[in-house]
């Protein structure tokens, strides 16, 4: 699985800070479903993205930017036999916990991990992106169901009364006898009615937790539903009609794909609500991120955390006196790192770039990506992708020492801080405050950081304000009010509160300095020549573009309805093409895995295909690549997906289709 060269970085997706060290667990999370993948095509094992992974997937392309596990799900057959076999073909060090092999693992679902500790040894490290931490995925067991009033109720009956029972068992008692006489009783009736028994000598817990969970399998592979009966249990939800796994389709995951059932949008309906498609990020935070308990697990057992840890010293905050030379003009220098990230810089570089009182260089500054154990690795120097208009002087071109600077600008507040890239050492904020008289921070990303409702935004702002180049600048502009106080609070939080006057002092809100939210949009030469003609009318104005697109999991769910309502909406585009254009965007997959899997909707759909390019309706495209079409369009229509959401984030109006009506 080849990685993008720079995944590892820390960014903000969707308005959201992404560390880097979250980036090489989830890096380490893929790896592990690579092993679990290639076990189950060994086998003939079907499984398929769940829950927020599967919202992911859907939504993203990827990991939902504020989560941080895996989740996939097995029909009961497959997960049983998985759990068999699966151990001893994994590589040496994984393991796989369930309550079948594990009389310490206490929940219905099993879980594939690549080992049980906390590692640092060298080949680990290097199969695991430098990640040490036991690194996993979940895997939820479906199972085959029927609506049978009098067998549900019994069902939920039993399976409460083992649930009660484990609750109150220790996991290493394996003694009956030695349980209390209200357990032994209850144990002996249930274990009569289910015509089963507990073993003396093995670990009781667990066995009460293997009869739940055997009586979550009653019925056969020939139910009509397929439900998750943990949840089923507890709150009657999660049933689904079985068809709606009989097919997988692979979506777009970060670097990779990974399997979904075809009737995703129902299934996230049934989860999240019809809303899904619109990110709600406040709530509980359980143990987020997951890794976090590992982390301070080794702080207290070696006294140290594995990535490097930036501690403040109250010698960040004193400043020593800098004395420029005599000159006819101020000095300041910018030290962008990435010409990605140069715009978060511009306006400042643009203010005082036309003031004759100052001369304004622009310094791209080396940085290295990291390998293990935080070495320092290939070293990059990106110059290539700044504006025409911007002069840049090389970094060994300007003599700091002999120059002292009035004002030097950073955007990169790490310095060697941060598991996945360093700034060159000669560029470390504690020798840049030796050669200028401010030394100013101005971050190279913005976050949409509301308020301590959101929750992890506040958890993961350490990683981006508990840094060298916050603390050690005399100046830090951000972009919000809110973000300000964030700042303050973490500040003081982190260096006490007699700092909080600094901090205030110091942090600076300028929206002024925020980059232009960009246009979305497409040159002329990047416009297909074809497509001209549904762009423009007849006296060369600009037309308005609807974007109609349709995935896979609407046409297998719906079937003729399908056709029969895209008829009716090829008939309105029809009657209004003189006021809009059309395109008509398909998801790569509905083609192929129609003619692969449904043969008569294929044939339908290629109808609607014919009729499109008969009437000459508009721009047609079946492609994964949707960027052109998200920009070249005024509005959405139709189904839940990944393209829609890309539009909605433009602020585009979207409007979902209903094919009941």
């Amino acid at each position: 699985m080849k990685i993008p060269e720079n995944f590892y970085e820390p960014e903000v997706r969707d308005g959201f800070y992404v560390p880097s060290e979250m980036k090489r667990y989830w890096a380490t999370m893929l790896t592990v479903l690579e092993e679990v993948d290639r076990v189950c095509k060994r086998h003939g094992l079907k499984y398929f993205a769940d829950y927020g992974t599967m919202m992911g997937a859907v939504r993203h392309g990827g990991f939902i930017p504020w989560d941080d596990d895996f989740d996939i799900s097995m029909i009961r057959e497959d997960y049983m036999t998985f759990l068999r076999i699966a151990e001893a073909e994994l590589p040496e060090g994984y393991k796989v916990l369930s309550i079948y092999n594990n009389h310490k693992s206490h929940t219905f679902l099993g879980r594939v991990v690549n080992m049980g500790l906390i590692s640092t040894e060298p080949e680990f490290l290097k199969a695991n992106h430098n990640c040490p931490y036991a690194t996993g995925i979940d895997i939820f067991p479906v199972d085959h169901f029927e609506y049978d009033e009098k067998t549900n109720e019994y069902q939920k009956i039993l399976i409460t009364g083992f649930d009660e029972l484990s609750a109150c068992i220790d996991e290493d008692e394996t003694e009956i006898d030695n349980l209390p006489e209200y357990l032994r009783e209850r144990i002996n009736y249930l274990c009569e009615v289910c015509n089963t028994k507990i073993e003396s000598g093995k670990p009781l817990k667990q066995q009460t937790l293997i009869l739940s969970d055997r009586l979550y399998s009653i019925f056969k592979e020939e139910s009509p539903y397929l439900a998750h009966m943990y949840y089923w249990e507890r709150c009657n939800k999660q049933v689904f009609p079985k068809e709606f796994f009989e097919n997988i389709i692979n979506l777009p995951f970060e670097y990779t794909s990974i399997p979904v059932p075809v009737c995703y949008d129902r299934i996230l309906q049934e989860y999240y609500g019809q809303g899904y498609m619109k990110p709600i990020r406040a709530g509980g935070v359980h143990d987020y991120p997951l890794y976090s308990i590992q982390r301070e697990y080794m702080r207290e057992a070696v006294g140290r955390v594995y990535y490097q840890e930036y501690t403040f010293s109250k010698d960040d905050l004193s400043r020593r006196e800098v004395n420029t030379p005599e000159r006819e003009k101020k000095e300041m220098v910018f030290l962008p790192f990435s010409p990605k990230y140069w715009k978060y810089m511009e306006k400042e570089w643009v203010k005082y770039v036309s003031l004759p009182e100052w001369d304004v260089y622009v310094i791209p500054i080396p940085y290295f990506k990291k390998k293990e154990y935080g070495e320092h690795g290939e070293l990059c120097l990106d110059v290539a992708g700044y504006p025409e208009h911007v002069p840049l002087t090389g970094f060994d071109a300007y003599d700091f020492d002999s120059r002292i600077p009035d004002r030097i600008v950073i955007q990169n507040p790490y310095d060697d801080y941060d598991s996945a890239i360093s700034v060159h050492p000669r560029f470390y904020t504690d020798l840049l405050r030796l050669v200028t008289k401010e030394l100013v921070y101005i971050p190279y990303f913005v976050t949409d950081y509301k308020d301590d409702s959101d929750e992890r935004s506040v958890i993961v702002a350490d990683y981006y304000i508990r840094v060298p180049g916050v603390t050690r600048a005399d100046k830090i502009i951000v972009q919000s009010e809110n973000i300000r106080r964030l700042y303050i609070e973490k500040l003081t939080e982190f260096a006490g509160d007699d700092t909080r006057t600094v901090w205030e002092e110091r942090v600076v809100c300028d929206e002024s300095v925020a980059p232009d939210e960009e246009c979305i949009g497409l040159y002329e030469d990047e416009v297909p020549d074809e497509w001209w003609k549904y762009l423009l009318n007849d006296a060369g104005e600009g037309m308005k573009v609807l974007l109609y697109h349709n995935n896979v999991g609407d046409i297998v769910l719906y079937g003729d309805d399908y056709f029969s309502k895209m008829g009716r909406v090829f008939d309105s585009f029809l009657e209004n093409r003189d006021k809009i254009s059309i395109f008509w965007h398909v998801n790569v997959a509905v083609p192929d895995f129609l003619e692969a899997n449904y043969p008569e909707l294929f044939a339908q759909y290629n109808k609607m295909v014919d009729m499109f390019k008969e009437e000459d309706m508009g721009i047609y495209s079946v492609s994964d690549d949707i960027v052109k079409a998200v920009a070249v369009a005024d509005a959405y229509f139709g189904d839940r997906d990944a393209i829609m959401y890309q539009v909605r984030k433009l602020g585009k109006p979207v409007m979902i289709q209903n094919i009941e009506i």
